[in-house]
């Protein structure tokens, strides 16, 4: 762990923003809300056959390794008919919800969204923390670090940090847009916020997470807000991450789109439908027993960068082969 004047370092840990009132992780359209309901099922049983077994995933943000460990486990060993469907992190509650999926395994966000879908009687069960603790960060090239691009603060300096005539500019993806605003706001920084689609990533987080190092390698200046696992972000060939100052990027109002409104650390959760939760059959009793420990989460972050963060059943299938003690515990 590496620490620098005091603050966090972003690749290793949290982008950790300390707010002036309550920090909140899902956007609640203040700056602290009601916390979010406690509704953790209690253990199942489990009493009948499988069947069909669907599981949503957010391709190419790595973290949906999730989905194809616990679908290879159901299929294996409980003889689930196993299907995946694509979606994104805030679809992924609806679609759980109206039943087109069975669970969600990396969700986090909207705490207006689960306190409506999670009240009692309502169509969505968290099952728990899957064990991967997920983070905001700020990525840039490798060659703006080396020209003094360390903290936030450093962003003002803009001719020094390497943007030549290049308007300086956060890009990320539409979730966390009026995060981004609310941060340069708040620093009170001459850029402009771009969607990525604007500087021609088109496949998502899983490709904004790299695009640093393709700046990098034609000295291509800019500056990214990222979503993903703690420690799969950070400095790495190519990329250097931007320390943030310890003070909120306050007020973050909530849209349509947007999911989080923090920069501190939040836990991926396994959501699944309530009918689904309920019906006794094994493979939910899989997922609500499925939780990484910090170990088994390091090695599947390594599976997940040797995969280029476009993560498939093959990439998780040496893990399942050298950790048979591990994912044994979580069946039923």
């Amino acid at each position: 762990m590496r620490w620098h004047h005091g603050l966090r370092r972003l690749g290793v840990v949290a982008v950790a923003l300390v707010a002036v009132g309550p920090t909140v992780v899902g956007c609640s359209g203040g700056s602290g809300g009601d916390p979010a309901p406690k509704t953790v099922a209690v253990q199942p049983t489990a009493t009948g056959e499988c069947g069909d077994f669907t599981i949503a995933y957010d391709p190419g943000n790595g973290y949906e390794a999730s989905a194809f460990i616990v679908g290879a486990i159901a299929a294996d060993s409980l003889g689930c008919n196993v299907s995946y469907v694509k979606t994104t992190t805030r679809k992924a509650w609806r679609l759980v919800a109206s039943g087109r999926a069975d669970v969600y395994l990396d969700a986090f966000g909207d705490r207006r969204m689960r306190r409506r879908l999670t009240k009692p009687g309502g169509p969505v069960t968290v099952a728990g923390e899957n064990g991967v603790a997920g983070v905001v960060e700020m990525l840039a090239p490798f060659f703006m670090g080396q020209h003094g691009l360390d903290t936030a603060h450093d962003l003002a300096d803009v001719e020094r940090i390497g943007w030549g005539i290049v308007t300086p500019a956060v890009t990320t993806v539409p979730a966390l847009l009026p995060l981004a605003h609310a941060f340069v706001d708040f620093q009170r920084l001459d850029y402009v916020v771009r969607d990525y689609n604007q500087v021609g990533v088109t496949r998502g987080m899983g490709s904004l997470i790299q695009q640093a190092r393709r700046d990098d390698a034609h000295n291509v200046p800019n500056v990214y807000l990222v979503e993903g696992p703690r420690g799969l972000l950070g400095d790495r060939p190519g990329q250097h991450a931007v320390d943030i100052p310890g003070s909120a990027a306050q007020p973050c109002q909530p849209s349509r789109q947007s999911t989080l409104c923090s920069f501190a650390d939040f836990e991926y959760l396994k959501i699944a439908n309530a009918d689904f939760a309920s019906s006794g059959n094994p493979a939910y009793a899989l997922v609500y027993n499925y939780r990484l420990d910090p170990a088994s989460v390091a090695n599947i972050l390594e599976l997940i960068a040797l995969s280029g963060y476009d993560v498939g059943p093959a990439d998780v299938a040496s893990w399942l082969n050298t950790h048979t003690k591990v994912w044994k515990r979580w069946l039923p």
